[in-house]
């Protein structure tokens, strides 16, 4: 299982919108057909945030490994840090999504939002939420404004004002919604997945200091074997493997820095030296780093 980062600009590829200066950071979509080619085995994570409304069909995805059937009026999101799969969609499936960065959010000043706007977002609550009629067409609404306001973003005098006026009002409304629909996560969760997403969730946090199977296993006090082989039967990698390919993610990520040399992400991600960080790297990718970054 492969965990590739996908960037916004890939999604706007993706989706067939065209790049807006003025609103770097944030796309609309509305009723759109998700593409049989998004529907892989991947994992990936990515560099923005993404809400989606199911207008019709049925819509099948992954996040951190539990999976997800979302019929019409289904409200999911995701932010950078979910696991995700796409896994099926119906040939009906109509989807209208809104996708924003974290430079977006800073530019519609995020610090004078109240911080309970993005509660929904804790990993204790579903982040899937069955809509009714009525509430499904008031997010079908604000998202439509949003499209509007993104289109005049660049011809209306204040535009990008309108804009960010009419998100701010979107982030509220879907707050709102939050309180009514959001709901606590099953509380059935296996032993073997709860050890899974631990172990996920200290990698992440962990990986640039630690890359030992063995170090993670003391942490969750387990032996290394139990949690190779827990991740293994989950997951189907085991947790060296698991770990080496958040190790390239966050390598990938470094690389795509290009204020960062390579000397320097070698010493962030705590390799000994370069030549070891090289040698790591060409394993995994099968070119050097300095071909990798050379490629982007």
């Amino acid at each position: 299982m492969k965990h590739t980062i996908h960037k916004h600009k890939e999604l706007l590829q993706d989706l067939t919108i065209e790049v807006n200066d003025v609103t770097n950071g944030f796309a609309v979509k509305i009723n759109d057909q998700i593409k049989k080619e998004a529907f892989t085995n991947e994992h990936f994570r990515s560099d923005y945030i993404i809400m989606c409304l199911v207008n019709s069909g049925n819509l099948t995805i992954s996040l951190d490994l539990k999976k997800f059937d979302i019929p019409a009026n289904g409200f999911i999101f995701a932010s950078p840090n979910n696991l995700k799969q796409f896994l099926h969609a119906s040939e009906n499936a109509r989807v209208t999504l809104v996708s924003f960065t974290g430079d977006f959010l800073n530019k519609i000043g995020i610090s004078t939002l109240k911080p309970e706007l993005f509660e929904y977002f804790s990993s204790q609550l579903s982040p899937y939420w069955q809509l009714d009629e009525k509430a499904a067409e008031v997010v079908r609404t604000l998202i439509q404004d949003l499209e509007r306001r993104n289109h005049a973003a660049k011809i209306h005098p204040f535009g990008k004002e309108l804009l960010f006026s009419s998100f701010q009002t979107f982030l509220y409304e879907v707050a709102g919604l939050s309180k009514i629909y959001s709901e606590p996560v099953s509380a059935y969760v296996s032993r073997k997945e709860n050890i899974v997403m631990e172990f996920l969730q200290l990698a992440q946090k962990h990986i640039s200091k630690h890359r030992t199977v063995t170090t993670y296993a003391e942490m969750l006090s387990l032996t290394p074997k139990y949690l190779t082989e827990t991740v293994k039967e989950i997951t189907g990698k085991n947790a060296g493997e698991m770990i080496d390919d958040l190790v390239m993610l966050e390598a990938k990520y470094l690389l795509n820095n290009p204020s960062l040399s390579i000397g320097q992400v070698t010493d962030l991600l705590n390799f000994s030296d370069q030549s070891f960080f090289g040698k790591f790297f060409k394993r995994h990718q099968g070119i050097s780093p300095k071909a990798y970054r050379k490629s982007l």
